[in-house]
């Protein structure tokens, strides 16, 4: 059984991700919400964590490519 995944926390580094949603007295969304992501971002995001805490805004900013991409 996995443990439960802390929505405060980025999945990818483990660091505090800012997310609007995660603090009530924010009384904003997120600012992924007008982010825009890379895809090559988000695919490393492991399969159980996606959709369940948002990602920070350095790992959002990561200029690393894809191991594919030229």
């Amino acid at each position: 059984m996995s443990e439960p995944v802390d929505p405060s926390n980025c999945p990818l580094c483990g660091q505090p991700n800012q997310c609007g949603e995660c603090d009530p007295a924010a009384a904003q969304p997120c600012w992924c919400f007008t982010t825009p992501i890379p895809d090559h971002v988000l695919e490393r995001i492991p399969a159980t964590l996606r959709n369940q805490a948002c990602i920070c805004a350095r790992c959002a900013r990561s200029q690393t490519a894809p191991p594919d991409a030229p």
